[in-house]
């Protein structure tokens, strides 16, 4: 379910300049810094509406959303989720949160997750973790990639704002698996599914080429590279310059892939919800119809597929809800409903919207 931390050589130096420059003439909420520095994220200014001010037209019965915050964790079956395991997850989120129980992934490795809920579908490639890019130290491999619609496109067609926000990322856009577990910074481009598409990140023939203007904005950095560090992202959380559709990717110690000196990788991503949560909530982005989405990417052994959905926010019918099958393309569908956005993209189109959970 994952790739072995480290087997990648990290960003050459000349990285740094070139993306510091970019940087300059980005209208995105954040100036990363590289490598492990201490100084805090600046924000430029950009056009992120308030969600008090700004509510979608939705959907098939589900609400129109403000900001949504989709947060995924990692490697995690329903029975996992336990009061000893997961103290905060079950005693102080399930209570408020449509809990839904009858939740699947779709593929049986991470990145045919990610994608599955970002596109409605996904290749063998990316269900086998596979490399963006061309990489010349395996021979014969080539880059994973694909010319197909997805979320990340529909929303700038409709001039909402996104962007991902990825724990111990080392730059914007950043392809490279690089960090440690011992020093809990373990960063993987195989959960970053918008580098997989071809309108979002151009296709790239070779890992040194310079990632595309959209990527570099959007694709960002939560902090920087020291040990679970969520700085930058929290910043933008509290001045509330987070754009409408957040997805937020934890490292992969917090979020659950691997044990990194906590009670369990459940516990760890538990952790992390406890620290980041109240601070969504407190934002002035979450306003009166900010939406939390909850969920992992895949399930742990012996039961890989069924997972958990939590959604919380003002316009959440808080209870369990145990009926029905839901997948990852439901959840897309879902976001695409409350967005008002016009289609359902691929197997989006047939899968059960969640709306049976709103007030």
């Amino acid at each position: 379910m994952r790739n072995l931390i480290g087997t990648r050589r990290p960003w050459p130096s000349v990285w740094c300049a070139v993306i510091g420059a970019a940087l300059v003439i980005l209208a995105a909420s954040t100036l990363t810094a590289c490598g492990d520095g201490s100084t805090p994220a600046r924000s430029a200014t950009h056009t992120t509406a308030r969600a008090s001010s700004v509510v979608a037209t939705g959907r098939e019965r589900v609400p129109g959303f403000g900001h949504v915050f989709l947060v995924i964790g990692e490697n995690t079956s329903a029975g996992q989720v336990t009061t000893t395991a997961a103290p905060y997850l079950t005693t102080s989120i399930k209570p408020e949160a449509a809990w839904v129980t009858h939740y699947f992934a779709v593929a049986e490795r991470s990145l045919g997750n990610y994608v599955a809920i970002v596109s409605g579908q996904f290749k063998k490639c990316e269900a086998e973790n596979a490399f963006s890019f061309t990489n010349g130290d395996v021979p014969g491999q080539i880059a994973c990639h694909q010319n197909v619609d997805n979320l990340f496109h529909q929303l700038d067609a409709a001039g909402i704002s996104w962007q991902e926000w990825h724990e111990s990322a080392a730059n914007p856009c950043d392809m490279f698996d690089h960090g440690t577990i011992w020093y809990k910074n373990g960063y993987t481009a195989h959960r970053n599914p918008a580098l997989y598409f071809d309108d979002i990140q151009a296709h790239h023939a070779s890992e040194d080429a310079v990632p595309s203007a959209e990527c570099r904005a959007k694709v960002l950095p939560a902090g920087t590279t020291g040990p679970n560090d969520m700085r930058y992202y929290d910043a933008a959380l509290a001045r509330g310059t987070v754009a409408r559709f957040s997805l937020v990717i934890p490292n992969v110690c917090e979020g659950g892939s691997d044990l990194c000196g906590g009670r369990t990788n459940v516990g760890q991503f538990d952790d992390f919800l406890r620290r980041e949560i109240p601070k969504i909530k407190a934002s002035p982005a979450f306003g009166a119809n900010g939406t939390i989405i909850i969920t992992w990417d895949e399930g742990g052994d012996p039961d890989p597929r069924h997972i958990v959905l939590a959604v919380l926010g003002p316009n959440v019918k808080a209870a369990v809800y145990g009926a029905g099958h839901f997948t990852h393309y439901s959840l897309l569908r879902t976001i695409e409903d409350g967005f008002g956005l016009p289609t359902h993209l691929a197997r989006a189109a047939t899968a059960p919207p969640l709306n049976q959970i709103w007030k």
